[in-house]
Parts: structure tokens; C-alpha cells; sequence
């Protein structure tokens, strides 16, 4: 059933010409950032580039800022890239009580509301992934597709995975140590350093607890392959040792024709940051496909 929300507002923004690494000198976008209140949140968004809307969700624990390199890869490709912060990440706010996986939903689409990007491609990182399907599920208007970056949920990684993973969250944890569990999370443990810096830069911690209320009151069942038309495309690491490339499988064989499914080579968990111009190259491509 598609939900309504109350009708949003823009309340700030700015804009600058920035480029975020070597590789894009001669190469600076235009970056939008601004914060649109709804009726109980408000929720910022980081906007580039100009053509059909894609819109970026970030994985838990993190400001969509490790999505700079796809963002821009994208930008690149003709499109306008937004990307969104859930609350309790960046700039955005918003109670915990009471909310669910839903809830982050609706705010992502209170905001595609006030810059009129819909319909649009929701493209989900881990975490983000299940919001895009219950945004995709629940407001099928903003849906044009949904593009899944690292999808878990059915298959569990091993312990030591588990393990890696609270040590690259845990705010207590050394440089060092963060670094030396990193190869859990990237296929190519020769970046770990440069993949940390990165991903450093975007850990927002603060929203540990929001993501928990709001996972922990939404049956798996209601994000895992919810009802709809939107048409997916799950991008896996063929090394992802933190969402098992079984996942994309069973989410496959459980979405039927709706889906396609990539194992990108040579990556894992944190695709969008360890490759963004191969993810951007298959997500492209599916787009046309789709006549966007």
C-alpha cells in the first residue's frame, strides 16, 4: 500500500565547487547540501550533477560520504546523485522512539518529495539496502529501480568477520587496529589504510542506536523481498566476507524476474568506496536498460 506523508520543507541549503580526490582534479562538481524538515525529523541530503535522480542510502553507522567516489562517477554518467543521511547521522535529527525500518523510509521520501526527484533510482549500501526496498515497496511513485550494494540477511558472516566489523565501529579501537581488520571489509587488503581514512572520515557512531530501534521493530520478512514491481539490481562483492555473496542468490531466486544479479570481482563489502567506477559502470547500464 503506498503511504503519504505531510507535504515537506527545504529550510537550508549550500552550494560549492568541490573536488574530493587526485583522480577528479580538472574535474570539480558542483555540491548542493542542505536539510529539508518534515513532520518529525529533519534530514539532510548532499545533491551533484543534473539528469535522471539517483538517490544514495549509506550502510549503518556511516554519512553517505564514502559514497563521494560513486556519487561522482555517477555526476559523471548524466545524472543527478542525492544522497541522505538517516537520522541520527550527519546533520539529520529525529526522535527514536516509536520508529521502524519504515520510518527511515518515509524520511528518505519526504525529501525526494521536497526536490521533486521523483520517480527516481534508490541505490542502498548494507544497511541502506533495506530501507531502498521498503522505500521502493511503500512509496512506489519514487521508485523508478532499486539498486542493492552488499545485501545481507539470510546468510550470516563468520565470527571473525563479526568480530573485524566491531572493531572498525567500536570508537575505542586504534587506528591500528581498525586498519588491521579492514581486510574484512575490502577485497584488497593493500588499500586498508586508504579504505580506513575514507572510511573514518564518514563514521557517524551517533547513529548506532536509531538503526537498532528501527531494525529491531521491522519483521525481515516486510524488507527482505517485498511486494512491488520496482526492478532490482543486487550488486554483490564476489569477496564480501561481511554480507556472503549467497545473499544476493537467495534474494534472487526469491524476487524472481524483478531481479538481476552481478558479483563484482575482486571486491567486498564496502563496494561503492573499494570500486566506484566499476559499481557505477553496471548500475548505468542497468539503468539504460531500463530506458532512464
Amino acid at each position: 500500500m503506498m503511504r503519504t506523508i505531510k507535504k515537506p520543507a527545504l529550510i537550508a541549503f549550500f552550494s560549492a565547487a568541490l573536488a574530493f580526490s587526485p583522480a577528479s582534479i580538472g574535474e570539480a562538481q558542483t555540491v548542493e547540501a542542505g536539510l529539508v524538515k518534515l513532520s518529525d525529523s529533519t534530514i539532510e541530503y548532499i545533491s551533484r550533477g543534473e539528469g535522471d535522480p539517483v538517490v544514495l542510502l549509506p550502510a549503518a553507522n556511516l554519512t553517505v560520504g564514502y559514497m563521494d567516489g560513486l556519487a561522482r562517477e555517477l555526476a559523471k554518467g548524466g545524472y543527478r546523485v542525492v544522497g541522505i543521511n538517516f537520522r541520527g547521522s550527519g546533520k539529520s535529527v529525529g526522535p527514536i522512539k516509536g520508529i521502524t525500518l519504515e520510518t527511515l523510509a518515509d524520511d528518505v521520501a519526504g525529501v525526494m518529495q521536497a526536490l521533486q526527484l521523483g520517480p527516481a533510482h534508490i541505490v542502498g549500501n548494507d544497511f541502506g539496502n533495506r530501507v531502498a526496498r521498503l522505500l521502493a515497496a511503500s512509496h512506489p511513485d519514487l521508485a523508478r529501480s532499486v539498486t542493492l550494494l552488499s545485501v545481507s540477511g539470510r546468510v550470516e558472516p563468520k565470527p571473525d568477520a563479526l568480530k573485524a566489523l566491531d572493531v572498525v565501529f567500536n570508537a575505542k579501537s586504534s587506528d591500528a587496529d581498525a586498519i588491521a581488520a579492514m581486510p574484512y571489509l575490502i577485497a584488497n587488503s593493500a588499500d586498508a589504510g586508504r579504505d580506513w581514512a575514507l572510511l573514518k572520515a564518514s563514521r557517524d557512531l551517533g547513529a548506532a542506536d536509531i538503526e537498532k530501534v528501527a531494525s529491531a521493530a521491522t519483521n525481515p520478512d516486510d524488507w527482505w523481498a517485498p511486494s512491488g514491481d520496482a526492478k532490482y539490481l543486487i550488486l554483490q562483492g564476489e569477496d564480501d566476507l561481511i554480507a556472503p555473496p549467497k545473499n544476493g542468490a537467495q534474494l534472487l531466486k526469491d524476487a524472481g524476474d524483478r531481479a538481476t544479479l552481478v558479483n563484482v570481482p575482486r571486491a567486498g563489502h564496502l563496494l561503492p568506496l573499494e570500486q566506484p567506477q566499476a559499481t557505477a559502470s553496471h548500475m548505468i547500464e542497468f539503468f539504460k536498460q531500463l530506458g532512464g
